[in-house]
């Protein structure tokens, strides 16, 4: 004969809110198989998400300015100077530092960088140009050859300098400030 199953009080119900009847398949636990990691490990070869927020906007390949440059005028008659480092990747220390004018080429080992314009607040539109006068964003743009070949063309900005930088083994470029002087 079958087993009457009593009903049970509601508090019993409540206490195993938690659980799912046997046999029910698990709810938000396991994704399906093969389905896409949601968060945590990345796939192999992905570029990392924190770690250098912008890794796939490192510069790498950047040889020529993808758009163009607009930089107003009156921007480019108030900043004069800035003041650039190359830093050693391995130890971290500036090994070079710059004060440099738009037009200047300088030179370091077999690295020879143009500064094309210093920008005290760069964005990225339909092309380069200077949102205002003030230094909210400054950068600089810069064309680096590494003997006499173009290994960068782009910009440098101040204070996210992981974002675009030379693709160089050895050396990064910094932009240490901008200045009207």
């Amino acid at each position: 004969s079958k087993k009457e199953v009593a009903p049970q009080p509601l508090t019993a119900l409540e206490e195993k809110k938690g659980e799912l009847p046997p046999g029910h398949p698990p709810i938000n636990k396991g994704l399906p198989p093969n389905h896409p990691p949601v968060n945590g490990n990345l796939p192999p070869g992905h570029p990392q998400v924190d770690k250098d927020l912008m890794a796939m906007h490192s510069g790498k390949g950047m040889t020529k300015f993808d758009r163009p440059i607009n930089i107003p005028e009156e921007v480019q008659k108030t900043w004069k100077t800035a003041t650039i480092d190359i830093v050693d990747k391995a130890s971290g220390k500036v090994v070079r530092e710059f004060k440099a004018h738009k037009g200047d080429v300088l030179k370091y080992g077999d690295l020879e960088i143009k500064v094309l314009y210093i920008v005290p607040h760069l964005v990225l539109d339909n092309g380069y140009t200077s949102a205002s006068n003030e230094p909210q964003n400054p950068a600089i743009l810069i064309e680096v050859k590494e003997n006499g070949k173009t290994i960068y063309a782009g910009p440098i900005y101040q204070k996210f300098p992981s974002m675009y930088n030379i693709n160089h083994p050895k050396f990064v470029i910094l932009l240490k400030g901008i200045s009207k002087e």
